[in-house]
C-alpha cells in the first residue's frame, strides 16, 4: 500500500547543550524529527551553503539502530 503523502524534508535541531559563555557553539546532539540520534564524538556536521533558490542541505554522521536497502514494495 503507497504512502499518499507528499515526501517532506526533516527537522534537524543541532544543539549544544554547554554551559558557559563562549560565543562558539559546538554541537553535543541532534534531533531528527524531534528524536535525538546518537552521534559520534568526533563527527562532523556540515551544513551546506545556503542560496535563495535552493534547498538547505546537511550531512550527518550517526549511529544508526538499523538499515535497510530495498525495494519500496519489499520493506
Amino acid at each position: 500500500m503507497a504512502d499518499s503523502r507528499s515526501p517532506a524534508g526533516a527537522e534537524i535541531e543541532i544543539i549544544d547543550r554547554r554551559s558557559g559563555d563562549s560565543p562558539v557553539l559546538a554541537p553535543s546532539a541532534v534531533r531528527i524529527n524531534g528524536v535525538e540520534i546518537p552521534i559520534p564524538a568526533d563527527a562532523t556536521i556540515k551544513i551546506h551553503d545556503i542560496s535563495a533558490d535552493e534547498l538547505v542541505t546537511v550531512t550527518l554522521t550517526l549511529f544508526a539502530r538499523r538499515v535497510t536497502i530495498a525495494a519500496e514494495d519489499d520493506v
